[in-house]
């Protein structure tokens, strides 16, 4: 309908009115609400990695979050701006005010493991200044990170060894040594503590060191230290006594269950390479040294507030009725309650001990169970020593590879699960002289055209078989000079690791990188992997040709379950044909303290 002329008008009258008054008796006027303001939060990412959003916009008051995305190898190294904070890979800011960016950068993964920066240990110069010869130099031989004092954090036990003042001479005195206790102090420093711990300033053997092994030998809740004695500090073996002057004192430094420690002599003398402690089923330990100069193996019990004693590892039978003398391991208990049923050794039937034996304790006592077939045989006059004298030729045939002396056999071994809870494998170095190519019928083969290989060879270990495990080991350097510094999980994932100390021990050539550990991880599948460790930290090369005496491992001194790196000089270096030693080094340790788990 249409509303006449004078409707319309009343109309345009009264609406503005109702709508000035509101509806009620007072005068007002309409409130228009705030509008919150936004701000622009920017984000950008450095080499190596990104993050999820370039630019975002966000309200007064609130925040917003980023995912932050490494490559892989590389974690983020640090991220800032907006007030925010990083968990795992979400970077949340704070509450925004104004307009803010948000910076990330990344670093290889490594190179973030360990602090950059070392703590080194007090140089214990009034213990060590005298011990040597003039010119003679201090050799840093095992150092045993151990907590003396269970207060969780490792002190540290080295045993230093003076070397002979004329290399290859017959002396038939002790080795000048000396054992020093470094304590920790558990704010990451230590002191000298010998007072403390051995009740005396000096303490020393009277020998060199080749081995060691930590247990609790006297069940007193604290682990005492178990080394492998000799006298080979460079003394010749010639003369009426012929290995007898290798042979010291053996004894073990045993914990009285305050904190202190002192040496317990265990009444005879040998030349050993090989100590182990075997788990009984009692859970307590004895102590077994095999040497080179006895027909018998030796261990010893503590019963009685004493060792005695015990017959229970000799004439197991076997290629030579014995364990060997150049490695022994007892595996690890594996039923609860069994103690160690298995071991294994060097057989001692070849000539350059590449055969290996297995023994086992399921009968009640130890006994012979098996033995790798390496083909050992001797091929007449078809080797030529270093001298030019010909000789026979030792020769062995592993995995389709001949090899031949000038190496030593099975020196080294230790073991450990591949995956938690299976029986452990036996891990066994093995150095030799491979012939490339294999033999060759009426060739002569000279030792110095031959080099040397240390291999890593696995071995399953059961009560009746010894096999040859392959494919375990990836990425492994047959040219590296190692010992083995670690057989255990390393970065807290449930499975075994192996670490080795790089340029030590027998055979090969010191001539590759140098310091660092060579580590193995374990990618639960049954491989031991070596990881790259380029990016952790390193002591600086010097200009001499014997910084290689540099060694790194790894141990948990801190105990924050994290493994820190050590290195250590094992001896200072030479400067001049005239036998003047460095004076500006000293057999340094320093400790860079780990801050994260490796990973693979």
């Amino acid at each position: 309908m249409t509303l006449p002329n004078y409707q319309i008008a009343l109309l345009t009258l009264i609406i503005p009115l109702v709508i000035s008054c509101g509806g009620g008796g007072g005068s007002s006027s309409i409130e228009i609400p705030a509008v919150t303001p936004s701000f622009n939060v920017s984000a950008s990412a450095g080499a190596n990695g990104s993050i999820s959003s370039t630019t975002v916009t966000v309200t007064q008051g609130q925040t917003t979050t980023f995912t932050v995305t490494p490559d892989a190898g590389y974690t983020v190294a640090s991220i800032t701006g907006c007030n925010g904070t990083l968990s795992e890979t979400t970077y949340t800011t704070g509450a925004i005010s104004s307009d803010c960016s948000v910076t990330a950068s990344f670093a290889t993964f490594i190179s973030t493991v360990f602090n950059t920066t070392a703590y080194e240990l007090p140089y214990p110069n009034d213990l060590l200044s005298d011990l040597c010869e003039e010119s003679v130099p201090i050799f840093t031989s095992i150092l045993s990170p151990i907590d003396t004092n269970l207060d969780s954090h490792n002190d540290l036990i080295v045993h230093y060894w003076c070397g002979a003042g004329e290399f290859g001479v017959y002396i038939d005195t002790p080795v000048p040594d000396a054992v020093v206790a470094f304590k920790n102090n558990g704010d990451e420093t230590f002191t000298i503590a010998n007072s403390e711990v051995f009740g005396q300033e000096t303490l020393s053997f009277g020998a060199a060191s080749r081995k060691v092994v930590e247990a609790d030998f006297n069940g007193d809740g604290y682990l005492d230290i178990l080394y492998a004695l000799n006298k080979e500090d460079g003394r010749a073996q010639a003369g009426e006594a012929g290995g007898a002057s290798n042979e010291a004192p053996q004894s073990i430094l045993l914990s009285n269950g305050d904190g202190t420690y002192a040496l317990a002599d265990l009444g005879y003398s040998e030349w050993v390479h090989a100590v182990d402690a075997v788990q009984l089923p009692s859970g307590n330990f004895d102590a077994v040294i095999s040497g080179f100069r006895s027909p018998d193996v030796r261990g010893f019990r503590y019963e009685g507030q004493a060792f005695q004693s015990v017959t229970d590892y000799s004439s197991p039978g076997g290629p030579t009725n014995r364990f060997g003398a150049s490695t022994l391991k007892f595996l690890p208990e594996y039923t609860i309650g069994s103690g160690s049923t298995l071991a294994i050794s060097d057989s001692g039937d070849c000539g350059i001990q590449v055969n290996l034996s297995s023994f086992s304790k399921a009968s009640g006592e130890w006994l012979f169970s098996d033995k790798t077939d390496f083909n050992c045989r001797t091929v007449q006059n078809a080797y030529e020593s270093y001298t030019g004298e010909v000789d026979d030729l030792p020769l062995v045939t592993i995995d389709g590879q001949d090899y031949t002396g000038g190496g030593f056999g099975n020196d080294e071994s230790c073991a450990l699960e591949l995956s938690p809870g299976d029986r452990p494998v036996a891990v066994v170095k093995y150095s030799a002289q491979p012939i490339e190519g294999n033999y060759v019928e009426g060739v002569v083969y000279k030792q110095e055209e031959l080099t040397s290989e240390n291999k890593i060879n696995i071995f399953e270990v059961s009560d009746s078989d010894l096999a040859l495990k392959t494919g375990v080991i990836e990425g492994h350097d047959v040219d590296t000079r190692f010992t083995f510094s670690a057989c255990r999980d390393i970065n807290n994932d449930g499975y075994d690791d192996l670490v080795l100390l790089q340029n030590a021990g027998s055979g090969g050539e010191s001539t590759n990188t140098r310091n660092k550990p060579i580590v193995y991880l374990n990618d639960k599948e049954n491989h031991l992997v070596k990881m790259d460790l380029e990016g952790i930290p390193e002591v600086p090369v010097g200009d001499n040709n014997f910084d290689y005496l540099i060694h790194g491992f790894l141990a948990d001194m801190n105990g924050d379950s994290i493994e820190d790196l050590i290195y250590y000089r094992a001896s200072r270096s030479y400067i001049d044909s005239n036998g003047t030693l460095d004076p500006d080094m000293t057999n340094l340790i320093r400790i860079y303290w780990g801050v994260k788990n490796l990973q693979p």
